[in-house]
């Protein structure tokens, strides 16, 4: 499959291609003028709008989306050449982009006025599956074209990896699967592999969550069981109680509780609500009680008694006085704190009895209550709440038995994981894969060719047993590739090396003919450059392939300009205007 040609209902630079070598040349015709930017001619853009025409989804980024109002009212017609001779032309509006139409025709033909198709109006999905059986390919059947179509569509955010484009990022099960087919191994054993991971780790995060919503260790089987066991028989006593009016052995453990707890508890919290009483009513007492001396009292005692009262016995009387003063305030300081302790306990004690005192009331109630029915509805709550139990236990066993059954499926998968593993290895060791070593070797000859530096590509696996994709270069020779460029080219020209080496690989296969590369001459020496288009006008000749390569003026050599035919430059553009540009408009 090559494309034809390319054409809209508007403003906008027709494409005719050619079968071979194509090249879109962005002309710089103002290079004093800062304005002026030769990366904004709509070179790159163009990819975008074969892919649109290959039936890509539009979305929010998208220049059809970006700058709605602008392509409003487009419609675009793109004319394939199929493998068996036949041309298809594939009719997409902007406005209404996921209605598509179809005409198949055996000649090259300009179909803008065309109001019959074969196909109209057809939905994006309903059309992808219609386009692919135009397409016919006989590899990689098990794809939709839309897996492999972006490989050959390769614009400037797409060369910072050989095997995962800029649409990949993400699960590697999104493209590695199709890549392992590609190579001509068996991809569906990479997708079981990560489907068999993603089920696994299904398995293990459901078990965690298990354990932790029913709190249990599958070590503790015997121990629930055993708890399951008592509660059971508790279950079957208070049953059969129940069934014949029995209260007997109830009420036994009511007075058990009765004497042995409550009115014993009633009876130490009486002896010491008591105690705190009566220590607390001597401590204000004590509070109430002064120490004090009258020294005027004293001195007409010892006048009446007619004897001598001397003043230094005043001096001490009165030092005395204040020191008891003081004692007095210290002891009434210690003796405010003791009350509100003693007070706190006693409001305790107090508390404490009155819900023992009612515990009392209930089971006395109970017991001195001649109606049976009032006492079958209490057990009653009591061999509900044992049921519970025995259910709450029942639920941790059955969680239990779960999550060893899925222990079990998890060590079936994990089994099959290892098998998967050990083939996956054994498909990367096998000598009867004819299509990888062919791929290899062309894309070691393109870019040797290209470099004079050896590359190659090789797979392993690593500690999980997925597959990694490689690529290794020989750097002896890097002073060939201009300083600005070493490491971007170099990366470039693998990605360009692959696609060329996948396709020569396939030629003889009803496969994609075409590949567009954007921007592929930035950076190269340009003894590099000669040797990059001598290599592909060689395998465009010989297989029958045709190369779409974006490239400005000044990265051509203008000796290397002319070898081009004035049919290879598909599409000539310019900066002198908006006329020079793709759209003949900026956005």
């Amino acid at each position: 499959m090559k494309l034809s040609q390319l054409y809209a209902n508007r403003s906008f630079k027709n494409i005719v291609f050619n079968d071979g070598i194509n090249l879109v040349l962005a002309k710089v015709t103002k290079k004093l003028d800062l304005n002026k930017d030769s990366h904004n001619l709509g070179k790159t853009t163009l990819i975008a709008v074969i892919d649109f025409m290959l039936l890509k989804e539009v979305k929010e980024e998208h220049i059809f989306k970006k700058y709605q109002d602008k392509f409003s009212g487009y419609v675009f017609f793109l004319e394939i050449l199929l493998n068996s001779g036949d041309y298809l032309t594939i009719k997409r509006e902007v406005d209404t982009n996921t209605k598509i139409s179809f005409k198949k025709t055996k000649v090259s033909t300009n179909l803008l006025e065309n109001e019959s198709w074969d196909n109209t109006g057809i939905s994006l999905s309903k059309a992808e599956v219609i386009l692919n059986e135009y397409l016919a390919f006989d590899i990689l059947d098990q794809w939709q074209y839309r897996k492999s179509v972006t490989y050959f569509l390769r614009s400037q955010q797409d060369y910072s990896d050989v095997f995962q484009l800029s649409k990949f990022k993400g699960k590697d099960i999104y493209w590695k699967p199709f890549m392992f087919d590609m190579l001509g191994f068996k991809g569906s054993l990479l997708n079981e592999k990560y489907e068999t991971d993603a089920k696994i780790a299904e398995q293990k995060t459901f078990i965690n969550s298990l354990k932790s919503k029913f709190a249990v260790d599958t070590d503790e089987v015997d121990k629930i069981k055993g708890a399951i066991d008592l509660k059971t028989a508790e279950q079957k006593e208070l049953q059969e109680e129940i069934d014949n009016f029995n209260f007997y052995q109830q009420e036994r453990k009511l007075n058990k509780e009765l004497v042995e707890v409550v009115e014993s508890q009633i009876s130490e919290l009486n002896s010491a609500e008591y105690n705190l009483e009566f220590e607390l009513d001597k401590t204000k007492q004590s509070f109430s009680q002064n120490i004090s001396f009258d020294i005027d009292q004293l001195k007409r005692i010892y006048a009446e008694a007619e004897i001598f009262f001397p003043d230094n016995l005043v001096k001490d009387y009165k030092s005395l006085e204040e020191f008891n003063k003081q004692i007095t305030e210290e002891r009434n300081k210690y003796l405010e704190e003791k009350i509100v302790i003693l007070t706190k306990q006693l409001k305790d004690i107090r508390t404490s009895l009155l819900s023992y005192d009612k515990k009392r009331t209930q089971i006395l109630s109970v017991l001195k209550d001649k109606d049976s029915f009032k006492k079958f509805k209490s057990y009653q709550i009591d061999l509900t709440k044992v049921e519970g139990e025995i259910s709450r236990l029942d639920e941790k066993l059955k969680s239990i038995d779960k999550i060893a059954v899925l222990n079990e499926t998890t060590d079936k998968l994990s089994e099959n994981l290892e098998l998967l593993v050990k083939e996956i290895n054994a498909q990367i060791s096998a000598n009867d894969n004819k299509i990888y070593p062919e791929i290899r070797r062309l894309f070691h000859n393109i870019f040797k060719y290209i470099f004079n530096v050896p590359a190659i590509i090789f797979m392993r696996q690593n500690g999980q047993g997925n597959i990694e994709f490689k690529v290794e270069v020989t750097k002896e020779n890097e002073v060939d590739i201009t300083a600005e460029g070493k490491g971007n080219t170099y990366q470039k020209m693998l990605c360009i090396s692959f696609d060329l080496a996948v396709l020569v690989a396939y030629h003889k296969n009803l496969f994609y003919r075409f590949v567009y590369h954007d921007g592929a001459l930035e950076g190269l020496d340009n003894r590099k450059k000669l040797n990059f288009i001598t290599v592909i006008r060689k395998y465009c000749s010989e297989c029958n392939l045709q190369y779409i390569f974006t490239s400005i003026e000044h990265d051509i050599p203008s000796e290397m300009l002319k070898t081009f035919t004035e049919k290879e430059i598909c599409l000539t553009l310019n900066d002198k205007g908006d006329e020079g540009k793709l759209f003949e408009f900026s956005f």
